[in-house]
Formats: structure tokens, sequence, C-alpha cells
């Protein structure tokens, strides 16, 4: 059962229809997704571009490289466990904040009126 049963129209012009359109197809949501967030006063951000999405998940093969590396090494008692710890958390660390910062909706602010 929907939990979602009300339902209104709205009319735009052709400008306004195209440009809804486009900030949705950026933001890979569904039309009606997106117009909620706006509802709620978050507007979302644009997908991330296949670069960025890449660019991740090149991070995180190295991350699971060193991942290797360090059990290697730890056997072999030929680093500072803790040192090498404290980088790789480093690591996962940054990759978490651009995941966050690349999907977090920003604020909608209405221009003041007087």
């Amino acid at each position: 059962m929907r939990k979602r049963t009300k339902q209104f129209v709205i009319r735009l012009n052709d400008d306004e229809l195209n440009h809804l359109n486009k900030l949705v197809k950026e933001s890979n949501l569904s039309r009606e997704s997106y117009l909620r967030m706006c509802i709620n006063g978050l507007v979302p951000k644009p997908s991330p571009s296949t670069e960025l999405i890449e660019i991740i998940r090149i991070l995180r093969q190295i991350a699971e490289s060193l991942s290797d590396i360090s059990k290697c090494v730890y056997t072999q008692n030929g680093i500072d466990e803790s040192m090498y710890i404290q980088n790789f958390e480093l690591l996962q660390n940054q990759i978490n904040e651009i995941m966050i910062l690349i999907r977090e909706p920003m604020e909608l602010k209405f221009p003041m009126v007087q």
C-alpha cells in the first residue's frame, strides 16, 4: 500500500519544465524525489561525474592494497604498525568525507522579501 496518497497538479511553462528536467537529470533522482527534497528545504546536488567515481574507486583500491601490504609487513615485523594504521585510517576518512560531500544536499535558501 502506498503511503503517499495525495497528489497535486502544477503548471509550468516550457522554460520552467526544461529547467526542472535538467536539474532532475543532473541529480539522478526521480522528479518526485527531487521535488520532495526541495519541499523539505533541501536542494539535491548533481550526481558525481564519472571521473570522480573513478577516482574514488582508485582510492579504495589503494586502501585495500595498503591493507594487504600492512598484513605482510606486520608478519615480518618490519614497520611501525601504529603509524601505518593511523595513515590507513586517515585515507579511509578522506574517502568517506569525499562521499559525504558529493552526496550531501544543499539547503534551499529563499531571498528575503520585504
